[in-house]
């Protein structure tokens, strides 16, 4: 795939604007691409401070002009899962996009649907990864320059991209987008948190109710990076979405009958739950984090590590965290 292509494709909305605008008259359309060299400020829903802010527009960031007058600019952007967002917005520091800019956004892109791309701390294979992501979301570029490696921003996470696996001032829509919608299903509360970061302890942005719809942009073990309907990015337990994303890069299986076996439950009692991991061994990429209480059957496996079935998946759990096959010398008085 040709990886360098026009920033974005504006000729079908030009028409668009040129007759939804003649009777306005103090606007004039643009048609190039321009971008935020200003201070990031709010996108609103019409010509009006007072009307809803859809989200804000960051400094540095790209968009399609539709029109413009010296009070306000109207414009189409982009949000993580392709969505183009229409509004308005004071147009001081908003400028033509030119060659010296770069790169201002790009869609991720794997040739293979069975895997996602890695945003990593650093510039490097070798880096902590901060999550896998799904072709067909639309990150940020900060800074390119040309290299094999781009630092990008989604939502409010920054991190590094390798620009093979980027198209660069991409037409969105250009790549198919394997981004998954799921379903909030908490099982303890009646809503789940969003947070602001990959933590527990990171800042709640809100709460999304049971049973509403959020795109999954990216995963890590624990933790799904999500777009809501309202237009927050943020985290939420993974192990509380149906069907739960999860960080191993496998293809889709039939879910598996459930084998005759001890019947047992998840009991972490100092931890979320356990991960459900393709072999016996804490480095092994996990099939998904099961909160406490969650229900297994043990099959076989090692002391420490048992083979299990639960919800359909079969893999390995640390025995220590299921009830009645916790090792003797992590038992309490167990040990030296």
């Amino acid at each position: 795939m040709k990886k360098q292509m026009s920033l974005f494709a504006l000729a079908a909305f030009l028409t668009l604007a040129c007759i939804s605008h003649a009777e306005q008259g103090s606007f004039t359309v643009e048609p190039q691409a321009w971008i935020n060299a200003g201070e990031t400020r709010p996108l609103y829903e019409s010509v009006d401070s007072g009307s809803k802010a859809l989200r804000e527009l960051s400094s540095g960031e790209a968009f399609e002009l539709l029109a413009l007058n010296d009070s306000w600019a109207e414009i189409l952007v982009f949000s993580e899962a392709g969505d183009r967002l229409h509004g308005w917005v004071t147009p001081e520091g908003l400028r033509l996009k030119n060659a010296d800019d770069g790169a201002a956004l790009a869609i991720v892109y794997s040739p293979d649907p069975s895997l996602r791309v890695h945003l990593r701390t650093s510039a490097s294979k070798g880096a902590k990864s901060l999550g896998k992501y799904f072709s067909g979301v639309v990150v940020r570029v900060l800074d390119q320059k040309g290299g094999i490696w781009a630092r990008v921003r989604i939502g409010s996470l920054e991190g590094y991209m390798e620009t093979d696996s980027l198209v660069l001032d991409g037409p969105v829509g250009s790549v198919p987008s394997l981004i998954p919608t799921v379903l909030v299903n908490y099982q303890d509360g009646f809503s789940l948190t969003l947070r602001a970061g990959q933590s527990y302890q990171s800042g709640k942005q809100g709460a999304v109710p049971n049973g509403q719809p959020v795109r999954v942009l990216g995963v890590t073990e624990e933790f799904a990076h999500v777009l809501t309907e309202d237009g927050k990015t943020g985290f939420m337990m993974a192990s509380a979405l149906t069907p739960q994303p999860v960080y191993a890069d496998i293809p889709y299986v039939a879910s598996i009958p459930r084998p005759d076996g001890a019947v047992s439950v998840i009991d972490n009692p100092g931890g979320q739950g356990a991960h459900l991991r393709q072999r016996g061994s804490t480095a092994s990429e996990s099939l998904g984090l099961y909160p406490n209480g969650t229900e297994v059957v043990v099959t076989g496996g090692t002391v420490y590590w048992k083979k299990v079935w639960v919800d359909g998946r079969t893999g390995y759990m640390m025995a220590q965290l299921i009830r009645g096959f916790v090792p003797e010398e992590f038992q309490e008085g167990g040990g030296d």
